[in-house]
């Protein structure tokens, strides 16, 4: 074969003594064909250095053997670790993963279902944040299979979609906690109010009586926020004696700035936080949260998109619970305040 000659699939049929349309199942990762066959047909591809035109072959069989992984931030410590597990549970099945980022944006959440075909891909994993009323309907028109992962939302029940999802708030954890090492003044610091509304709603129904002077509510998830939140309630005549963060990176943005400040952590202020995210062990203390078992959910949530994907004719949507645990670090230990930090 000459050097300018373009390697066909024919040619690598011939190579490894199999039809064509078995190269091609090969290629696709489809069902039906040995394993001794198939390392026989990629044996061939690779000594051939055949390169599959993969657009011609999604335009044949309707497939393109992607998936789509929507996430509402990659900058938030908790998403890397939910990406690798997908990317890894969808590469065991020989599927590719495209990544977007909808930056909680409640028109982009809808905009990505609504033009799901142009995606070119085979289903979506959707991690909503805005979650806009429209957003259900949507989902259940969807002409490519939808698996959720949820976090701090109450869902309908029926919605056309496999879900997976915590079985109790992770607030609840962090509320129940908080109290029964004796913290009395609990502040909140977190994102919009009703954004992961659910984590406040614990919040509020630990207290019974909000006061509302302990709670912050910033633009977003930062480390930001957090700083922004540790200003706040350094300047209140009261300050706080522990503080629920919406998510770790808003709890390690607290803890820094309250070091600043001079606030000691976690003996003047507790502070606990959501997501249990890999940097919750290096900041000094090391910082208390709720896993929300980003890594399990992300690979179930693959496994079952996969699955429906496979066959499309599965008519009971599964909706899968993880029971969050709460792990205590150096920054929520019971400990009884000696000084008040504005005296120093």
């Amino acid at each position: 074969m000459g050097k300018d000659q373009k390697v066909t699939i024919k040619d690598v049929a011939e190579h490894a003594g199999v039809g064509i349309a078995t190269v091609s199942r090969a290629i696709n990762n489809s069902e039906g064909i040995s394993s001794k066959t198939r390392d026989r047909i990629m044996q061939a591809i690779e000594e051939l250095g055949f390169v599959p035109n993969t657009s011609a072959q999604s335009l044949k069989i309707r497939q393109t053997n992607q998936i789509a992984l929507v996430v509402p931030d990659i900058r938030n410590a908790i998403i890397p670790e939910i990406s690798w597990s997908v990317e890894q549970t969808a590469k065991q099945h020989g599927y590719h993963v495209v990544q977007i980022n909808t930056a909680g944006n409640a028109r982009t959440e809808l905009e990505t279902i609504r033009t799901i075909k142009k995606l070119h891909v085979d289903g979506l994993i959707f991690m909503p944040l805005a979650y806009p009323k429209t957003l259900p309907n949507l989902i259940d028109k969807a002409p490519l299979p939808i698996s959720l992962i949820n976090y701090g939302k109450k869902l309908e029940p029926g919605m056309k979609a496999d879900i997976v999802s915590l079985s109790k708030p992770e607030g609840k954890l962090v509320m129940e906690h908080l109290i029964k090492i004796g913290r009395t003044r609990i502040a909140y610091a977190g994102a919009p109010k009703d954004i992961i509304e659910e984590r406040y709603r614990a919040y509020e129904q630990a207290l019974g009586q909000v006061d509302i002077s302990l709670v912050y509510f910033g633009e977003d998830f930062s480390l930001n926020t957090g700083a922004n939140a540790a200003d706040y309630f350094y300047g209140l005549t009261h300050m706080p004696d522990a503080v629920y963060a919406i998510n770790d990176m808003v709890a390690i943005g607290l803890v820094n700035r309250f070091k600043e400040l001079g606030v000691r952590v976690p003996e003047d202020v507790a502070v606990v936080g959501v997501d249990n995210n890999q940097w919750t062990t290096v900041t000094s203390p090391q910082i208390s949260s709720v896993s929300i078992m980003g890594e399990e959910v992300a690979r179930l949530a693959t496994e079952l998109l996969l699955k429906r994907i496979r066959d499309r004719h599965t008519q009971d949507y599964e909706h899968i619970q993880f029971e969050p645990r709460l792990i205590v670090r150096e920054s929520s230990l019971a400990m009884i305040r000696t000084t008040d930090p504005h005296k120093r």
